[in-house]
């Protein structure tokens, strides 16, 4: 299996270089700590940085997986004023709320967009698109007010293209893309830390079953299903 960034690694100890590694308090516990470096400081940055959602605006998460679920984590963190959680999966609805979201719209009863424009008066400040298929990212960029930011976090495949309306851009919407929430590990990682133990940030509910190593493969089968949010490897 290939590394990712040369971290990605299922072991009970790695060597990394000191670049990557980030000091936090010891009194978080690690199992929980394990899940900051990607889904949740991706989740995080995309709207904290990236988007630069500001309080009272109105957001759109397309997604809620485990980086959706973060995102709309991290929108109520931003103070959002509403926060419309998108899925196909409709049994996702009580998860995202619990994560802060305000609305859901379950995307498999077709017409998200024109749910979300009606239900928004005219669309959304930000829409964070955390699937990765060119269609919903069209979506997110059509589902946006005049001036509106949408925002890809989903990883397209590779050749895939995405198709917008052009003259939408003179509605000065904005579309743009987020390589893993334009962190900052050094000052965001001690920043979630804290969140989560002031108990702002939702880890404990981000963690669907705790695995042993040998499951991994079963693991990957069930985040493939989009029935669970993660998976948490443990060695003990």
């Amino acid at each position: 299996m290939a590394q990712f960034l040369h971290l990605s690694a299922f072991a009970e100890q790695m060597l990394i270089h000191e670049n990557a590694c980030v000091r936090i308090r010891p009194d978080m516990p690690m199992d929980r700590a394990a899940l900051l470096g990607c889904a949740v400081v991706t989740g995080y940055g995309a709207v904290a940085h990236t988007a630069n959602v500001r309080p009272g605006e109105t957001v759109a998460i397309i997604g809620c997986g485990g980086v959706g679920l973060c995102a709309i984590n991290a929108a109520a963190i931003a103070g959002a004023g509403r926060i419309i959680a998108i899925d196909r999966i409709a049994e996702k609805e009580a998860l995202a709320r619990q994560f802060g979201a305000t609305d859901f719209v379950n995307a498999a009863d077709g017409e998200t967009v024109a749910k979300v424009l009606e239900m928004t008066r005219g669309g959304v400040h930000h829409a964070i698109e955390a699937i990765g298929l060119p269609k919903t990212v069209e979506d997110a960029f059509a589902m946006l007010r005049r001036g509106g930011r949408a925002t890809v976090v989903g990883m397209i495949p590779v050749g895939q293209k995405v198709s917008v309306n052009g003259y939408e851009f003179l509605a000065e919407k904005v579309l743009q893309g987020s390589f893993m929430g334009s962190n900052r590990f050094p000052v965001d990682i001690p920043r979630l830390v804290d969140f989560y133990m002031s108990g702002r940030l939702k880890l404990d509910e981000l963690i669907s079953r705790r695995i042993r190593l040998e499951q991994i493969d079963e693991a990957f089968t069930e985040m493939k299903s989009g029935m669970i949010a993660r998976s948490i490897v443990t060695f003990a």
